[in-house]
């Protein structure tokens, strides 16, 4: 350990580990730079917004068998959110990074240059890139700026660093491509190698509690903590650092609360509304977990403005985030994957070995009305394109847009159970949950017995009775057909 007084305030700043090049002084933020036993001033980074993460400098964790420590991290800001970037060192004096987003956790440990990795403009979210005699699909893309910076770091970084990382995944490996340093002289990309893992997996100790993320998550030392709209002063439903985009419920504004105070990004009017069971702030108590709706995105097909469904993002300060979908086939309790299936096509999916069938053909989706607070920015008018596939009560759905693709798995959950979560007794949809097709096929029927009552009586008085009856029960088939198929699917 290399202890030294910051050269900007005189405090103490700490270098724990003989990897780390640069630390933040925790007093006045400066950088502080060292070469040999010399330290050299670089300048102020701007502090983190300490938010729902439960990591923590100086946290010590397992992954592959080897101990590391949490020496620092970087937050970076891209065009609709931000995440961090926590450097850890290992035992044996070695590096690596703990990604942390959206309640999502990936290790990765630096390869050297990518020598065989396409150009940035090549790589697109469904893209391909061969690593070890392995596949890896590209799933994000980001541009990202550095706002803030903690800790120990193993290279010069400061504000407005601008970092340009194609993340990959096959299965639950995980790789990133950074091309942040591409020049004239480095042509290739910095390659980055690991998992996505369970924060429980990596044995985590010193974390933060519940309590520390209650009373800091929001909170810049020395900032207010802002809970009304800059727009038009009514209360924003609920404290930034949990999610720091919000869209206010009163006026329609997005929000922005990364910052040490709340910015409006973009104004809308009111859209029309549709019928939504929940809203922002209802409890619900699912498996001994207390969630709480913090948000909710009303949506339409793109192509079909009768078609639309409710999603409600919930949190839970241990759990982090899931979905709740309110749809016009019933409820859907959903999360995200964090590791892709193992193989995939318009027809269907593989997924720990089970087979989904496609459900419907693809379809582009677009957001309508949002309210809430969300760990990502959600405009009006946002686009996404849909695939989804079903296997018995469960779905598996693929969305992709411009940067990223995401995949997440569905459960049919009955009005009952939602009743039960939050205490409603008033819980409805446009038909039970789990009855997939119960509104086809009733209008099937209807029209069979129309078909039967208008072509039996013609049928008797006709020249070719039987020509007519057969003609009569090919039109009945072709009703309930596409039913019929639908069920083969699920079995």
């Amino acid at each position: 350990m290399f202890r030294t007084a910051c050269p900007s305030c005189g405090a103490e700043v700490l270098f724990r580990s003989t990897i780390s090049a640069l630390a933040v002084c925790e007093y006045c933020q400066s950088r502080v730079l060292r070469n040999a036993d010399e330290v050299k001033d670089l300048g102020k980074i701007g502090q983190v917004l300490e938010d729902y993460s439960p990591l923590q400098i100086g946290a010590s964790g397992v992954f592959a068998g080897r101990a590391f420590t949490v020496l620092g991290r970087i937050q970076l800001r891209y065009a609709a959110g931000l995440w961090n970037e926590w450097f850890i060192g290992f035992a044996d004096g070695k590096f690596g990074w703990l990604a942390d987003a959206s309640g999502q956790y990936m290790v990765t440990l630096p390869l050297g240059l990518a020598s065989n990795a396409p150009a940035w403009t090549a790589l697109q979210p469904e893209g391909r890139y061969e690593h070890g005699g392995r596949a890896f699909v590209v799933t994000d893309k980001r541009v990202a700026n550095c706002v803030g910076g903690q800790g120990e770091l193993p290279f010069v970084v400061g504000n407005g660093y601008q970092a340009q990382v194609v993340d990959c995944r096959s299965g639950e490996r995980f790789l990133t491509l950074d091309y942040s340093d591409v020049s004239a002289t480095q042509t290739q990309p910095q390659l980055y190698v690991g998992e996505a893992v369970q924060l429980a997996a990596l044995q985590m100790q010193l974390l933060r509690s519940d309590e520390d993320i209650q009373r800091s998550a929001g909170r810049i030392k020395g900032a207010a903590h802002v809970l009304d709209c800059p727009n038009c002063g009514s209360p924003l439903p609920y404290r930034a650092g949990v999610a720091t985009q919000l869209v206010c419920a009163a006026c329609g504004s997005e929000v922005d609360c990364s910052g040490d105070r709340a910015l409006v990004l973009t104004k809308h009017t009111e859209a029309e509304r549709y019928h939504a069971t929940l809203d922002c702030g209802d409890g619900a108590m699912i498996e001994g977990v207390k969630w709480t709706v913090i948000g909710l995105i009303e949506m339409a097909e793109t192509d079909d403005a009768d078609s639309h469904w409710t999603e409600y993002l919930l949190y839970n300060w241990q759990q982090g985030f899931r979905w709740l979908v309110e749809a016009q086939d019933g409820w859907s309790w959903v999360t995200v994957l964090n590791r892709l299936p193992e193989s995939w096509s318009a027809q269907h999916v593989v997924l720990d070995g089970q087979r989904y069938p496609q459900r419907f053909p693809a379809y582009g989706a677009k957001v309508l009305y949002a309210a809430g607070a969300f760990n990502w920015r959600v405009s009006v008018g946002d686009r996404v394109h849909l695939q989804e596939y079903r296997q018995g009560e469960f779905t598996l759905s693929k969305e992709v847009n411009a940067e990223e693709v995401v995949w997440s798995q569905a459960k049919v959950v009955s009005n009952q159970q939602i009743a039960q979560w939050f205490g409603k007794q008033d819980i409805k949809s446009l038909r039970p949950a789990g009855d997939d097709g119960e509104v086809s096929r009733s209008l099937a029927w209807r029209y069979t017995l129309i078909l039967l009552a208008i072509n039996l009586p013609l049928a008797l008085f006709a020249d070719e009775l039987i020509e007519q009856l057969f003609w009569t029960g090919i039109a009945a088939y072709a009703l309930h057909w596409p039913l019929n198929q639908g069920n083969g699917d699920d079995e």
